[in-house]
């Protein structure tokens, strides 16, 4: 066992394009970084890598197979460090944003990707084609760091000087951006998710508040609200509000939200009258908070580019609206209670008439679909179909919602296709349908299978040939 420096193997560059973090990733004269808590698992990811003829294992000490290919180190992590260094050379000289809570982070990501600009890049939820030549790992919301730089090392994203990152809670608490610095974090709400993983709300809520240590972020942008003014207790690193009242930082004036969203706010004692062309439930302070985030880092003049707002676009997958004879049908990612409720209750202020297409991903939360049937009890029509049901069948997840229901006025149709056609024909006059939960996904998971299938493509097919 000894302490090492990477740079005393005298690696090519040609060695360095070949270090990976998975054993899911060796080929031939890979170089694979690994080190797991579970030494039984760390054991079988070294021997799959043997398999594979990787020409060097650097590892620590839990590992207990010997072979002249292993290098087992002392300073495993201090190793790992120096790797990201010779795949990126200059990453701790860019600026990285991070953007944590239950729902809006692709949003507000988004939207913060728009506003920094040129040089900018967005890595989340929406982003699993830009790792395809990466790694064959299943896409993260929240990268590893290792393939983030990776990533940012090819030749063609050289230039991106700023990084959002969606931090998931997973990643928070497996400690996946141990390395980097955020120079701003937002936080956007917390309500009940990954449970299946975090068993209760308290553990949930530490996971998350993670992020806004001073280990982990420089400063952060917070809602005046239960859980953002409890992380704002707790934090010690400078905080950016926003809220309604004059001791935020940013004080929201007057809103309105509907067909487009225009925001009169107050920052520095200096009034902005904000248009944008787009909507959605709590779009506005998804918007808000890239706002501040921007505005805190010091990286936008807000008065130099008050007019390029109203170019500002939604992610695909939310709040994406189609315009049926005279009706509304909105492609939504809601997939947990609040999400389902607030948009529910958002679109009920504006249409006479509301139906709504749902379901649960299977091998998930089994408690949390009786609260996400409960979160449609302000719709007209509820229509419960497939989501992922993944191993799970799919007639007892649509059974688990359906106890949070009003039966009445609820019907369950497990084909998807089946249930947008059945949803676009109960529409009416200023009607709009829901079809929630999959927004930019590609594909069904049923049965151990990807079925190719995105909500939007399938619904603008179908109009097309009714039309």
């Amino acid at each position: 066992m000894k302490k090492l420096n990477l740079r005393d193997l005298n690696l090519s560059q040609n060695d360095i394009d070949k270090f990976v973090n998975s054993s899911a990733d060796v080929e031939r004269d890979s170089i694979l970084f690994i080190d797991n808590v579970n030494a039984e698992k760390l054991n079988k990811y070294v021997n799959d890598a043997l398999t594979k003829n990787a020409k060097k294992i650097l590892t620590s000490e839990k590992c207990n197979i010997n072979n002249e290919k292993i290098l087992k180190v002392s300073n495993y992590e201090e190793v790992l460090n120096q790797a990201y260094s010779l795949i990126c050379p200059d990453y701790q000289k860019k600026t990285y944003f991070g953007i944590t809570g239950t729902n809006g982070k692709t949003t507000t990501g988004y939207y913060l990707e728009q506003i920094l600009g040129n040089n900018t890049i967005f890595i989340g939820t929406n982003n699993e084609n830009l790792f395809r030549d990466i790694t064959n790992e299943k896409h993260l919301t929240s990268p590893k760091l290792f393939n983030i730089l990776k990533f940012l090392s090819k030749p063609k994203n050289r230039t991106y000087e700023n990084i959002i990152l969606e931090a998931s809670s997973h990643a928070l608490d497996q400690e996946r951006f141990k390395g980097i610095k955020f120079n701003t974090s937002g936080f956007t709400n917390l309500s009940r998710d990954h449970f299946d993983y975090h068993k209760n709300i308290n553990n949930y809520f530490e996971a998350k508040l993670k992020l806004f240590s001073k280990n982990l972020s420089d400063k952060f942008v917070y809602f005046d609200s239960d859980w953002g003014n409890k992380i704002e207790e707790k934090s010690v690193i400078p905080s950016f509000k926003i809220g309604n009242n004059n001791d935020s930082n940013l004080r929201i004036l007057g809103e309105k939200l509907f067909p487009n969203i225009n925001l009169k706010i107050q920052i520095n004692e200096v009034k902005h009258d904000i248009n944008l062309n787009v909507t959605g439930p709590k779009f506005n302070l998804n918007f808000l908070l890239a706002l501040s985030m921007a505005h805190f880092s010091e990286k936008l003049n807000i008065q130099n580019y008050e007019e390029n707002f109203q170019n500002i676009q939604n992610p695909k997958g939310r709040f994406e609206m189609i315009n049926y004879k005279s009706n509304k049908i909105v492609v939504d990612y809601a997939h947990t209670p609040d999400a389902i409720k607030t948009t529910v209750d958002f679109v009920t202020q504006y249409f006479s008439n509301v139906i709504v297409i749902f379901g649960a991903g299977g091998d998930r939360d089994t408690e949390k679909r009786l609260l996400m049937g409960n979160a449609t009890k302000n719709a007209d029509k509820i229509i419960i179909t497939n989501d992922n049901p993944r191993h799970e069948d799919p007639e007892k997840i649509a059974n688990d919602i359906l106890g949070g229901c009003d039966k009445e006025k609820t019907v369950v149709m497990l084909d998807r296709k089946e249930a947008i056609s059945y949803g676009i024909n109960q529409l009416k006059d200023n009607s709009v349908l829901l079809v929630l939960g999959k927004g930019h996904e590609m594909h069904q998971e049923i049965n151990n299978k990807k079925i190719n299938f995105n909500d939007f493509d399938y619904i603008s097919d179908l109009l097309g040939g009714i039309s």
